[in-house]
């Protein structure tokens, strides 16, 4: 009998250190992928804030043009800018691009989601 209890006993504290294990393996996975996360929005963000820049000289046509080659969505004009996939483009009346935009917007300031 006792050594039933000592087996069952090891096979407790087994299994609790197994599930331990687990525990912080998930923790330190969602960590790391949090922090990738947020390095991901920096870089998109960083991405849009220069892509004006970049842009500076060619017409709304090529600029519309060359991004609709890396998107398999249809572009479409809404409220003054062209969206292409996730992205809003945002053109002076001249035709030169003036912001590019995320498809969503949490409360910043942003030329294609206008204020209500």
């Amino acid at each position: 009998m006792k050594w039933v209890i000592a087996i069952l006993a090891a096979i407790l504290v087994l299994s609790n250190g197994f599930w331990i294990y687990q525990l912080v393996d998930v923790g330190v996975t969602i960590s790391y992928r949090n922090k990738e996360l947020a390095d991901n929005i920096r870089a998109r963000d960083h991405l849009l804030a220069v892509l004006p820049g970049l842009a500076a000289g060619k017409s709304k046509p090529e600029i519309v043009r060359i991004v609709s080659e890396h998107s398999s969505s249809k572009s479409f004009e809404k409220d003054g800018c062209v969206w292409i996939g996730s992205i809003g483009l945002k053109f002076s009346q001249d035709g030169q691009l003036i912001s590019a935009s995320k498809r969503w917007n949490t409360g910043e300031s942003d030329p294609c989601f206008p204020a209500f």
